[in-house]
């Protein structure tokens, strides 16, 4: 049996929790649900975790003195699994990331069981070679190391881009795949930090 749609209220909280568990391997308290989205008083987000309960998303002791109580109710439907936006990344120039706000839901299918995901919209050009275009959104798993010929999100720097990797023997290269575009080289010893590496594009095409 499907359980009750949710209104915008009921997804935004149910969707921070499932992210919340699937970084943390942990719920979020209601202390953290609560800062996350400004609530003043607790009574709030007890309403919202109520009205979860009672259409079957989660599970939870209300008033229960466990700090961590919530506990998600995975289904056989469950296909879905919610990943936070973190950010947009320039697929072109060096730009500063740009903070987002946000969660988008994603087969499960496509996740890596004990792996952390986080999701970035593409702006930019420079990598529709390969079938990366602006107004993507890019998964990522979050890993700190990659192989040659990866796409990966690092930040050089304090700016971010998303680019193919190879480590040479002396510097690292951040290549694009549009003829448009120079590589970028960053020379050993310079700043530049791996956030993550591509697993899939997302795009959203408009109906006619």
């Amino acid at each position: 049996m499907s359980r009750p749609a949710l209104t915008a209220g009921e997804k935004r909280i149910y969707q921070f929790i499932c992210a919340y568990v699937l970084r943390h391997r942990r719920p979020p308290t209601y202390q953290e649900i609560r800062e996350e989205f400004g609530y003043r008083h607790p009574s709030s987000i007890q309403d919202f975790l109520v009205r979860l309960r009672d259409k079957g998303y989660i599970r939870v002791p209300i008033g229960a003195n466990r700090k961590r109580a919530i506990e998600v109710v995975e289904t056989e439907s469950s296909e879905l699994a919610s990943i936070p936006l973190e950010g947009a990344v320039a697929a072109g120039r060096l730009s500063e990331a740009i903070s987002v706000h946000d969660f988008i839901d994603v087969p499960r299918s496509m996740l890596r069981a004990g792996a952390e995901y986080f999701a970035l919209k593409i702006q930019g050009d420079s990598m529709i070679g390969d079938c990366i275009l602006s107004g993507d959104i890019a998964l990522i798993r979050r890993q700190e190391q990659a192989e040659n010929g990866q796409t990966v999100v690092a930040l050089v720097g304090s700016e971010a881009t998303i680019k193919r990797y190879y480590r040479r023997e002396r510097h690292i290269e951040l290549q694009p795949a549009n003829p448009a575009y120079e590589t970028i080289r960053v020379d050993e010893g310079a700043e530049v930090r791996i956030l993550g590496v591509l697993v899939s594009v997302i795009r959203h095409l408009e109906q006619p």
